[in-house]
């Protein structure tokens, strides 16, 4: 089923991602902490994390700024990120096939901002966002607070995925092959479609086929509840 092959497609890419196939075996001895800012005009995050927590809080700023913890047990990961054009691309890499490595991100940017995210293992927390969401995680929770963005794309393997929209969201795909959603949006009418097939669909908003906010929603193995709030 197409459920099946989500959860088992975004785990698999854990072990691609991190770089970290024995990551278990070997708990970090090392960390270092480094900030830095981005002072170009950019209207697109694209950040690719294989092992670590993200946070992405939106502000009044006019420049991104990026905080990383960087862990690790052998070889120690490198960072990297670019601009080119008005996307900015956060990344790093580990050396090793074994041991821990990873980095956790802090980043503050701009209004409106587009945010692309590509986790493999790791939760990813969003504040304030009112900008397009691209989100991808193989294991691990996403919680959002604050959100205003019209449109949101979502993937994850296994996770719960806790979502509240202070504005109502026109487009909403979310795809999850274990884990629990939760929808919390303003009081107005939705056009809802949910799949579950393991898990109880509790849809308390107005239902209307032919409003302007849709809702895809699909869980392999959990629960999907929307409500006003």
């Amino acid at each position: 089923m197409k459920i099946t092959a989500i959860a088992g497609g975004l785990l698999a890419s854990v072990m691609l991602l991190t770089g970290c196939g024995l990551d278990a075996i070997g708990k970090p001895k090392n960390e270092e902490t480094n900030t830095y800012q981005v002072k170009e005009k950019v209207q697109q995050l694209h950040l690719r994390s294989g092992s670590g927590n993200v946070t992405v809080t939106e502000s009044d700023t006019t420049y991104v700024s990026v905080a990383e913890r960087l862990y690790w047990s052998n070889d120690k990961p490198q960072t990297r990120h670019k601009v080119e054009g008005d996307m900015l691309s956060v990344y790093y890499d580990c050396q090793k096939s074994w041991g821990t490595c990873g980095v956790e991100y802090k980043v503050e940017i701009p209004k409106g901002v587009q945010v692309d995210l590509d986790a493999g293992s790791g939760d990813l927390t969003l504040r304030s966002l009112t900008g397009p969401l691209d989100l991808k995680v193989g294991s691990g929770d996403i919680e959002g607070d604050g959100l205003g963005g019209k449109k949101l794309l979502a993937e994850a393997g296994s996770g719960d995925v806790t979502l509240k929209y202070t504005a109502a969201p026109d487009g909403v795909e979310l795809s999850v092959g274990s884990g629990n959603v939760v929808l919390t949006v303003p009081d107005e009418a939705y056009d809802v479609n949910t799949r579950t097939t393991s898990g109880d669909a509790n849809i308390s908003v107005r239902k209307d086929s032919s409003s302007p906010h849709k809702m895809s929603l699909t869980a392999g193995s959990g629960d999907v509840t929307v409500s006003a709030g």
